[in-house]
């Protein structure tokens, strides 16, 4: 977990809601802009701005910058992780680590309930792709 992050167990259905949107929308949004595209699920403006405070206590989001709003200024928040950290956190504090990775590759490739050698050939093979993948995008970036 990141040090700037106060401890807390788990976040809210509601709290990884919002985060989501925000990973998803990939750019700063405004706690109004969060209203406009979360008022059709049922959010108001009152349950935006405090969720939003939640997560920036916690530690779960940033400012990354300022946006003139009539006369004064609104904060454009960002979430302090991807939502891979954010997940891979969730699951290390269930009690996975990296050990786990065969068995959640497997789940992911939907092969879990595959005999044992049916199921390691498909992971292994996955792996490997994976593997392959990042050495490519390595070599690219060295070259560049």
């Amino acid at each position: 977990m990141r040090e700037s992050m106060k401890k807390q167990n788990y976040l809210t259905a509601r709290e990884e809601e919002l985060l989501y949107i925000l990973w998803e929308m990939n750019e700063p949004l405004t706690a109004g802009e969060m209203v406009e595209r979360l008022g059709q699920g049922g959010w108001n403006k009152a349950t935006v701005f405090k969720t939003v405070q939640t997560l920036s206590n916690l530690g779960y989001l940033k400012v990354a910058g300022l946006e003139k709003s009539g006369k004064s200024y609104a904060r454009k928040f960002v979430p302090a992780l991807t939502k891979a950290e954010y997940y891979a956190e969730v699951m290390m504090k269930r009690g996975l680590d990296s050990s786990s990775i065969p068995g959640i590759t497997a789940a992911f490739l939907g092969v879990a309930d595959k005999s044992d050698q049916e199921r390691d050939t498909e992971v292994i093979a996955k792996l490997e792709e994976i593997i392959n993948a990042l050495r490519k995008a390595g070599e690219k970036e060295n070259e560049g």
